[in-house]
């Protein structure tokens, strides 16, 4: 019933933008601490702003359906992927992270031998779940239907009880002050500990991430060991990213050490 009353708000908001507690308690027909309850939850959920009285969509931080993102920039997305997928070798155990950066990886590695992928998306989980060669873990969890996504307290415990090779990591932004973001707050407390758990941290960033920030925090650029990206635009910009001690692979260029 929530779940629904949720996406009632969502088209309503998407519709007009705004909407006040008292008009959405006399069309949802319940109460509005009932209404506020679910605001609140769904601003922790990054799908929305409170204001006083009632909420807006935030469109600098709302991000798009999952399959519309997976199609958006995919040749990069695929650049990109195909650059991480030399990192990995028979025996390994990595960890696939949220989002369409993760999933174009995952493509690539549907025919791979002797290998143990740990993730908690769902298309991730559907593309390789026949794959002969590989063990799939999965963390568990609340559904988030609009990303296909599992989180919540019982993935969080079992995330904390897993250690990886290599951990491969997307972002909604990558910023020199606000670090590693992303949108969801219950996905990004599993993404922390994966980031800790993992010998080897890889973020897969094409170049208009760069320079965003969305509305929680991942993790600080010192924790990434490596970024690989399409471009850096900007040189300043990726000489303040090499003090960090992080490596850049650029698909478009040659690799660069901090």
């Amino acid at each position: 019933m929530a779940e629904n009353r949720k996406e009632q708000i969502l088209t309503i908001l998407k519709e007009k933008k705004s909407v006040r507690i008292l008009d959405l308690s006399k069309k949802l027909r319940v109460s509005r601490e009932t209404v506020r309850k679910d605001i609140t939850e769904m601003e922790e959920e990054g799908l929305l702003k409170k204001t006083y009285g009632g909420a807006v969509l935030d469109e600098a931080n709302t991000e798009t359906d999952y399959e519309r993102r997976r199609v958006e920039n995919e040749e990069q997305k695929s650049l990109i992927a195909d650059r991480a997928y030399h990192f990995i070798e028979p025996g390994d155990t990595i960890y696939l992270d949220y989002g369409t950066s993760s999933y174009a990886l995952a493509k690539k590695l549907i025919d791979f031998e002797d290998l143990t992928v740990v993730t908690n998306s769902i298309p991730i989980v559907n593309l390789l779940i026949h794959s002969p060669g590989i063990q799939l873990i999965i963390l568990g969890g609340n559904v988030r239907k609009n990303e296909d996504s599992l989180f919540g307290t019982f993935g969080l415990n079992n995330a904390k009880e897993i250690f990886v090779d290599l951990g491969f990591f997307g972002c909604a932004g990558i910023d020199i002050k606000s670090g590693v973001t992303n949108y969801h707050m219950g996905e990004i407390e599993i993404s922390k500990v994966m980031l800790h758990h993992s010998k080897t941290v890889i973020l897969l960033a094409d170049e208009t991430k760069f320079g965003k920030s969305a509305l929680y925090k991942t993790s600080n650029l010192d924790e990434l060991d490596i970024v690989i990206t399409t471009d850096v635009k900007d040189l300043e910009v990726e000489e303040e990213f090499l003090k960090y001690n992080i490596e850049i692979i650029k698909t478009e260029g040659k690799e660069l050490n901090g």
